[in-house]
């Protein structure tokens, strides 16, 4: 009976085998693919959870919060299989990423680069190539009390003519508030420098930033340069005014003329008198007061590649993330205080004086993503410091010379060869 028994279920328990075999087989091809990784600063969670909620076609996108200020030693130091596959960034860590081959280059269609705001895409740069998509952009712009300055001035003389008189006259403190303080402000004072003819560095063919090229204390801005000395001898800049006195001295009522940018929006909507929101009117005719334009963006990082997710990374950051739809998602949920980078989406805000501050970006000039601009900025914040410090002030010619002498000598220190190590005496 057993060997009738046995011989009677031998076949069909050799395809039931076969078929669990077979299911497991199947499970394994099937599996669900490796997700992609994204790191976000904590406060953009939201936002990017909300962009990526839906993941891409049938991966699964998952954000992860990492302090992102530290992300070029963290990317150099991870285990592989823990780095991330796409990361927000600011665009002024951009060339410190792709300098160390953290991040690695797109390419974008001219739909999407006609979509995108080009002085944002151009933050993005770097050597030859694009290393991201921006999704907001922001720049400072100049405030005026409407309700003291009832007529915009349409040139930077009638400006300090209108500003040194409200001061005059009793209804002002500050006639321009401008901040600088102790370490300076390149920032701040950028559309000032461009508006007589200054620039930090030239840009290649491809609109990426060529360092070799140093625009402080140039022949054209030299020619325009003794204004400083004039603003500085009447009172209407002073650099000991820091970012903080120059906030109140505008938000009390004490002060005509501001330049700040949208993080100050909150603070503006506090006051209770009637302001508006411009470039600052022309310094020297044929130079544009160009503010400098922030922006932060995704980029996708070189382990992309390892984790075998290149391609789906790249459309994901450069086809999708690009979009009106996509842009809009993410603003809604951003604590960034800035436009899409999107141009249809930005127009579609409701933020009327957030659309102001983006109106105010006529002649911007993306904000420097090169290592040297750290050395760069403090020369140049410097010159306008030590410049506009009152009765004791360098002159301009000098102070922007020695700025000039400080950037090139960095750089050439940092092109030099290492010196050899000691030799090692037993």
């Amino acid at each position: 009976m057993t060997n009738v028994l046995s011989s009677r279920w031998a076949v069909p328990l050799v395809l039931i085998a076969a078929l669990i075999a077979g299911l497991f087989v199947s499970a394994t091809a099937h599996a669900a693919p490796r997700a992609i990784v994204v790191w976000v600063d904590a406060p953009y969670k939201d936002a990017a959870s909300e962009l990526f909620a839906k993941g891409y076609k049938n991966r699964s996108v998952t954000v992860q919060v990492k302090d992102m200020s530290t992300i070029v030693t963290d990317l150099q130091n991870i285990n592989p299989e823990k780095a991330p596959d796409i990361i927000l960034i600011d665009n002024d860590q951009v060339g410190e990423l792709a300098g160390a081959a953290l991040i690695t280059p797109l390419e974008i269609s001219s739909a999407t680069s006609r979509a995108l705001s080009s002085i944002a895409v151009n933050g993005f740069k770097y050597g030859e190539s694009i290393f991201g998509i921006p999704m907001q952009r922001q720049n400072v712009a100049l405030v005026t009390n409407a309700t003291m300055i009832p007529t915009a001035p349409t040139t930077f003389k009638k400006l300090s003519s209108l500003a040194l008189k409200t001061v005059a006259d009793g209804v002002a403190q500050i006639p321009f508030a401008l901040p600088q303080g102790l370490d300076g402000d390149s920032y701040s004072t950028y559309p000032l420098f461009a508006g007589l003819g200054g620039f930090a560095y030239g840009t290649n063919s491809f609109g990426s930033i060529n360092t070799k090229i140093v625009g402080i204390n140039n022949k054209k801005f030299r020619k325009n340069q003794s204004q400083i000395d004039e603003w500085n001898k009447s009172g209407l800049l002073n650099s000991a005014l820091t970012a903080d006195e120059a906030r109140a001295a505008f938000l009390q009522g004490q002060s005509p003329f501001w330049i700040t940018g949208p993080d100050d929006i909150a603070n503006l909507r506090t006051v209770n008198f009637r302001y508006r929101i411009t470039v600052v009117p022309t310094i020297v005719k044929g130079f544009s007061t160009s503010p400098l334009m922030k922006s932060i963006g995704f980029a996708v990082t070189s382990f992309a590649s390892q984790h075998k997710v290149l391609p789906a990374s790249r459309d994901l950051v450069t086809n999708i993330n690009s979009t009106v739809k996509a842009q809009t998602t993410f603003y809604s949920k951003s604590p960034y205080v800035g436009l899409p980078a999107n141009t249809a989406a930005a127009a579609a805000s409701p933020d009327r004086v957030l659309l102001a501050f983006g109106s105010s970006a006529i002649g911007a000039l993306p904000y420097p993503n090169v290592p040297e601009w750290g050395t760069t900025s403090l020369a140049l914040g410097g010159a306008w410091r030590d410049s506009t410090r009152g009765g004791d002030a360098v002159p301009a010619a000098q102070a922007f010379a020695g700025a000039r002498a400080q950037v090139i000598a960095a750089q050439a220190a940092a092109a030099a060869p290492a010196a050899p190590a000691a030799p090692v005496i037993p």
